[in-house]
């Protein structure tokens, strides 16, 4: 069953400054067993019915560039014999909005030996059952997977509350998920406790390079009937400005050619004047030449290699908070 469904969410865009709020509604692609139970809720699974998969797709993708708050609620259900269930998933899979899963143990999201699973993703698992095959505790756990490799999770999974009662409870519990990608760190909030922090490169590490990804949710059972909810509170994205300023520094940079035989350019493009230092060292850390630091905007340097062994050499250029680091391979050539 697929099918759209429209909700409130307000997305910040933070430019400079500047504050600029859009409210929008954007629909969500629903599929497998999945159903509107009110504007912002939606049924992954069902009491009524075993073996469901559900899926949830914002109809929009998000950058990974930018920094993320995103703010739900989820109800487990009533049984703590019941699952499976569900996740918080982004992902690149070709499927898109279609992306859905299998039932039982994977939450709809995670291979198996009769099942693909989604793909490239990273997802947080909200795992309500134990199972032998995967790696497991007895009690409702939290981790996160990459591309639904649910026995090799890339956090050793974590009780989703460090302390009180069971969260299959009939009752609705509160998650937050913030990404900052000047520090590459992902946390994850269950009811207010900060449960899981992550901090790996989502673009280069999780996503190849590829900063829009899909994201929503998946549910799965197996045996036993259980009903299990989200419902979507709130979005956030800012334009993160330190990843800004960092990737503007690096992109100001050049340094070439690469082998090289005579001399190592470096050529500084900045949109401002800023107070540059560069260095070269040899492979073993050991400082050959420095360029001190001093106030530049637009213009080439040059180390001179002549009389240096052949090897590899690593030039660094930093105006004192952003740096850039790019490994040399020097070939030598002996004159008459």
């Amino acid at each position: 069953m697929k099918n759209k469904s429209k909700y409130l969410i307000t997305i910040c865009f933070i430019l400079s400054s500047q504050i600029t709020t859009l409210i929008a509604q954007p629909s969500f692609t629903l599929n497998g067993s999945t159903i509107v139970m009110s504007e912002n809720c939606y049924r992954l699974t069902s009491h009524e019915s075993s073996n469901d998969v559900g899926s949830l797709w914002c109809e929009f993708p998000i950058d990974l560039t930018n920094a993320i708050d995103l703010r739900f609620a989820i109800n487990l259900g009533c049984s703590k014999y019941a699952g499976e269930g569900m996740a918080f998933v982004m992902h690149t899979d070709s499927s898109s909005y279609d992306a859905l899963g299998c039932n039982g143990s994977v939450m709809g999201f995670g291979r198996s030996s009769n099942c693909e699973g989604i793909s490239p993703s990273f997802a947080l698992e909200i795992d309500t059952r134990f199972n032998r095959n995967h790696k497991d505790l007895y009690q409702p756990h939290l981790a996160l997977v990459q591309d639904g490799n649910l026995g090799k999770p890339v956090t050793e999974p974590i009780r989703a509350k460090e302390y009180g009662k069971d969260v299959r409870d009939c009752e609705y519990h509160d998650l937050q998920i913030t990404w900052l990608p000047s520090k590459q760190k992902l946390s994850i909030y269950f009811d207010g406790e900060l449960r899981i922090t992550y901090g790996k490169d989502l673009v280069g590490d999780i996503f190849a390079g590829n900063q829009s990804v899909y994201f929503g949710f998946t549910g799965s059972t197996s045996s036993r009937a259980n009903m299990q909810l989200v419902c979507v509170q709130s979005l956030v994205i800012e334009v993160d400005g330190d990843f800004e300023r960092k990737r503007s520094f690096e992109d100001a940079i050049g340094i070439y050619p690469n082998p090289l035989k005579e001399k190592i350019t470096i050529s500084v493009d900045l949109s401002e004047e800023q107070d540059v230092q560069m260095q070269l060292y040899d492979s073993t850390g050991k400082l050959i030449y420095e360029i001190p630091t001093h106030a530049t905007q637009s213009k080439k340097y040059y180390f001179n290699m002549p009389g240096l062994p052949s090897g590899v050499y690593y030039t660094t250029v930093t105006n004192g908070t952003n740096r850039v680091s790019k490994k040399i391979v020097h070939i030598s050539s002996i004159r008459a």
